[in-house]
């Protein structure tokens, strides 16, 4: 699902404005983009908990070369879902995603 999908979905279940949807939906990502760029964590009850973890630096190799390069500590956003969405996935049949 885009963002525009949701928002076009939205504004039809609760009968609003797209621009009014649209920005509210912007504003949400927003808010939680900033709470984890200043305290690393979003807890939304219910759906689940986004995370900012330190990846360490690592030793890789590039495949064409064969020459080892570091590659440098970076933080990553991790998601643990909530158990809400975790069973409501589990009951879900798997879509496959035709991008090949």
């Amino acid at each position: 699902m885009t963002k525009k999908e949701m928002i076009r979905k939205i504004a039809a279940e609760l009968d609003i404005d797209q621009v009014l949807t649209g920005k509210i939906v912007q504003s949400t990502l927003d808010t939680i983009l900033d709470s984890l760029a200043t305290r690393g964590k979003v807890e939304l009850r219910n759906f689940g908990v986004f995370k900012v973890r330190k990846r360490a630096p690592r030793k890789a190799r590039n495949p064409k070369t064969n020459e080892e390069i570091l590659v440098p500590a970076k933080s990553v956003i991790y998601f643990r879902p909530g158990k809400n969405v975790a069973s409501m996935i589990a009951s879900r049949q798997p879509v496959s995603d035709n991008k090949s």
